[in-house]
C-alpha cells in the first residue's frame, strides 16, 4: 500500500511511523512524510527512527522490520511525489484556510480514487471540503496522542457508501480501530475531552486548586493521568482553546464553552517545571469540590455526545477509555456513580454555570443502557452480534461473556430475528481474559468460572435459530470455545485456530475438551489441546471444524449460510451432545516443554468426558480446570505469560 502523510510537525511523524509499522511489510510498500520545510522533514524523520531504535531495542520490533520500514520511509518537500498514494492524511495545521490549500494542491496531484483524511480535532468535515473538487473522497480521520500507537481514529463519513467502505477499510488496514461521529465540531471525543480540560483550567484560574493538586484528585478519582500532565505531554493549551472556540460558536453553542483566558496566557508553556516534583496533597473538601466539577462536565458532554447521536454508545464508552485514557469509559463510570448522583452533579453544576447543557437524558435522572463490550445490529431480520474489545484482540473477559449471555437471551424471544451471526470487531477471538484466569484464588474459583460460562455457551448452542459464527484471524482459547457453541462456523483466510491453554498452564474450561473432539475427531482434536498448536483456514475446513471453504467476507458468507438454513437448503445444528468412543489410550505427541502435570489432567478429562453426555463431559472439564490451580505449573505458566507475553516458553517444573 502507498499513503502518504502532510505535515513533519507534532503528529504527522507519529502518523507516518505507525502507518510504517503496518505495511512496511508489503511488497511495494511506501510511507510518504511531506512537509515544506526541510528542517521539519529531519526532525520527523530522527523522530521515527528513534521510535524504530527503541522498539529493536525492547525486543517490540524485529531488525528486519525496522529495515523494512526505514527504506518504505519516502521523506519529501514535492507534493507531487504523493501522485500514486491510495490514500493521504493532511496533518499540517488546524486552521481551516491552510487546510483547503492544501486540499486544492493536493487534488491537482492524486488520482480521483486517492482517499484523503484530515486530522483534525475540531474542524467539520462539510468545511474543509467545501471547495473540493471530489468531496465524496474527503473524510474527517482524528487521531488520538501518541498517534504511532493510539488505535482509536475518529471518522467522519463523506455521504459515499463505497469510498466510505473503503475509508474504514484503510483504517483497519493502517492499524487503526475508525469509530464513526457526525460531522460537528470537535466530534465525541475533544468535545468531551476540550470541555474538561477547559473546566480544570477554570478551577486553576479561580485560584482552588493548584494543577498539581487537580491532576491527583483527577487521577486518583478516575486515571488518566490529570489534565494538566496531559496538557503538557500534548502541548495542547491553544488546541483546546481553539476547539473551546469552535464549539462556543457553533449551533449547540453558548457562552459557557467560552475558553477560560488561562489557557491563551499559559500558552506552549508547561504547567509543571520538568523534572521537578509538583505538591499535589489536597484534603477530602477539595477532592469533592474540584471532583464534582470534574465529573459533572464529563458526564454532562459524555451524555451530551451520546443523546445528539454523534456517537454510538458502545464505541462512546471505549473511546473515552482508549481515547481519554480513564480507567473506564465514561458511560461505564457513570452507571458506577448511578443514575441519582450523575444527576445531582449535573443539575447542580448547571445551576451555579450559565449556559451549561444538560443533556435530555440527565435531565430526566435515567441513563442509558450500555454494552461496554458487545454490540447488536441488525440486518434485516439477522442480528449481528459483535464481541467489540480490539485492543485486546476481543478477548473474552467476564463482563463481556455477561453481555452475550443478555443479548442471545434477548434475540432468542425477540419474533422478528430469523437468525444471529456471531462476530467481533474484525473477526478475531483471542480467548479468555488472561489476567481474570490469572487472578482466580482458588480451586473453587477456577471450576465456578468455567462452570458459570457453561450455561451461558448452552444457551447459545439451544437457541431456536441458527447461529453462526464469523470468523477471522487468530480465533484461540476461549474465543474458539464459544464459535464451537454455535450451529455453525464460517472463516476468512486469515484464521488461525488453536486451543493454547496449556502454554498457559491450564486447559480447556469452555468446552474445548469436549466440543473439539466431537468436531473433529479425538485425535487431531488432542493433538491441537496437548500441544497447543495452531491450524489455519484451510485445514478448519478441511477437518470440519469450519463450514465450507475459507471466504473473503465471513460476515456475508455467515448471513448468506444463515439464509441457507432458513430455506431448507441446508441443516444446521449444535455440536452432536451424544458420547463419542475414545480410545484407551491417546496417542503419543510430541509436548515439548509443556507441563506433563497439565497433560495428565487434560487426557483425563477428554478420556472420561467424551465417553458421557455432553454436559456431564462440561462437568468433568470444570473439574480439571480447578485441579489445574493445585500445580506449580499454573502458576508458572500464568506468570510467564501476563509478564512476558505468548512468545516465550514457561519453564515448566511438571508438578
Amino acid at each position: 500500500m502507498i499513503v502518504g502523510v502532510i505535515g513533519s510537525g507534532s503528529i504527522g511523524p507519529d502518523l507516518a511511523y505507525g502507518f510504517l509499522t503496518a505495511v512496511a511489510r508489503e511488497p511495494g510498500a511506501k510511507v510518504y512524510l511531506v512537509d515544506i520545510k526541510q528542517e521539519a522533514l529531519d526532525a520527523g524523520v530522527a523522530r521515527i527512527r528513534g521510535y524504530a531504535q527503541k522498539g529493536v531495542a525492547r525486543g517490540k520490533l524485529a531488525p528486519k522490520v525496522a529495515a523494512a520500514m526505514e527504506a518504505a520511509l519516502v521523506p519529501t518537500q514535492d507534493l507531487g511525489m504523493l501522485k500514486d498514494c491510495a490514500y493521504v492524511l493532511e496533518a499540517a495545521s488546524e486552521d481551516l484556510t491552510i487546510k483547503q490549500a492544501i486540499l486544492a494542491k493536493l487534488e491537482a496531484v492524486v488520482a480521483p480514487s486517492c482517499l484523503i483524511g484530515f486530522a483534525t480535532s475540531g474542524l467539520p468535515r462539510a468545511q474543509i471540503a467545501a471547495k473540493a473538487v471530489h468531496p465524496e473522497r474527503c473524510f474527517v480521520n482524528h487521531p488520538f496522542f501518541p498517534a504511532w500507537r493510539s488505535l482509536p481514529i475518529e471518522i467522519v463519513l463523506s455521504g459515499d457508501a463505497a469510498l466510505g467502505a473503503r475509508m474504514m477499510a484503510t483504517m483497519k488496514h493502517l492499524g487503526k480501530v475508525p469509530i464513526l461521529t457526525a460531522d460537528v465540531e470537535c466530534f465525541a471525543a475533544d468535545d468531551i475531552f476540550c470541555n474538561y480540560i477547559s473546566e480544570a483550567a477554570r478551577i486553576v484560574e479561580a485560584g482552588l486548586a493548584t494543577p498539581a493538586q487537580v491532576d491527583r484528585i483527577v487521577n486518583d478519582a478516575i486515571g488518566g493521568g490529570g489534565p494538566f500532565n496531559v496538557m503538557d505531554a500534548t502541548r495542547g493549551n491553544l488546541l483546546t482553546a481553539h476547539c473551546q472556540e469552535l464549539m462556543e460558536h457553533a449551533p449547540t453553542g453558548t457562552p459557557w464553552f467560552k475558553a477560560p483566558a488561562i489557557l491563551t496566557t499559559q500558552g506552549n508553556t508547561p504547567w509543571f517545571a520538568r523534572g521537578a516534583a509538583a505538591d499535589g496533597r489536597y484534603d477530602a473538601a477539595l477532592a469533592r469540590t474540584v471532583l464534582d466539577r470534574i465529573l459533572a462536565v464529563l458526564f454532562g458532554r459524555t451524555y451530551a455526545v451520546l443523546d445528539a447521536g454523534t456517537c454510538e454508545a458502545t464505541e462512546l464508552d471505549w473511546l473515552t477509555r482508549m481515547a481519554l485514557g480513564f480507567r473506564k469509559g465514561l458511560l461505564s463510570l457513570a452507571a458506577e456513580y448511578g443514575a441519582a448522583r450523575v444527576h445531582e452533579l449535573v443539575t447542580s453544576f448547571a445551576r451555579n454555570h450559565a449556559g451549561f447543557p444538560v443533556p435530555p437524558t440527565l435531565a430526566a435522572g435515567k441513563l442509558a443502557q450500555v454494552r461496554a463490550n458487545t454490540l447488536v445490529e441488525r440486518d434485516g431480520d439477522v442480528a449481528i452480534v459483535r464481541v467489540f474489545r480490539p485492543e485486546v484482540k476481543n478477548a473474552l473477559s467476564a463482563d463481556t461473556i455477561g453481555e452475550l449471555a443478555a443479548a442471545f437471551a434477548a434475540l432468542g424471544t425477540d419474533a422478528t430475528v430469523k437468525g444471529v451471526v456471531l462476530t467481533s470487531y474484525d473477526g478475531a477471538l483471542a480467548g479468555a481474559d488472561i489476567n481474570e484466569l490469572a487472578a482466580l484464588p482458588s480451586i473453587e474459583a477456577c471450576r465456578a468460572v468455567c462452570l458459570q460460562t457453561h450455561p451461558i455457551f448452552a444457551a447459545i448452542s439451544a437457541l431456536k435459530k441458527p447461529v453462526v459464527a464469523a470468523l477471522d484471524g487468530p480465533v484461540l482459547g476461549g474465543g474458539a470455545e464459544l464459535a464451537m457453541a454455535c450451529h455453525a462456523r464460517v472463516v476468512g483466510k486469515q484464521l488461525v485456530l488453536g486451543q493454547p491453554e496449556v502454554n498457559l498452564g491450564i486447559i480447556p474450561g469452555y468446552g474445548g475438551t469436549q466440543r473439539l473432539p466431537r468436531l473433529i475427531g479425538v485425535e487431531r482434536a488432542a493433538q491441537l489441546i496437548r500441544t497447543g498448536a495452531s491450524i489455519g483456514a484451510a485445514e478448519a475446513c478441511a477437518w470440519g471444524w469450519a463450514y465450507g471453504a475459507p471466504v473473503d467476507d465471513p460476515l456475508a458468507a455467515a448471513k448468506a449460510l444463515i439464509a441457507d438454513h432458513l430455506a431448507g437448503k441446508v441443516k444446521l445444528a449444535a455440536v452432536n451432545p451424544e458420547p463419542i468412543p475414545v480410545p484407551a489410550k491417546l496417542p503419543a505427541v510430541d509436548l515439548g516443554h509443556r507441563s506433563l502435570a497439565i497433560d495428565a489432567i487434560v487426557c483425563d478429562v477428554m478420556r472420561r468426558g467424551l465417553a458421557l453426555p455432553l454436559a456431564e463431559g462440561l462437568a468433568l472439564e470444570a473439574d480439571g480446570f480447578g485441579r489445574c490451580k493445585a500445580t506449580v505449573d499454573m502458576d508458572i505458566g500464568m506468570k510467564n505469560f501476563t509478564q512476558n507475553g505468548p512468545r516465550v516458553p514457561a519453564a515448566f517444573m511438571h508438578e
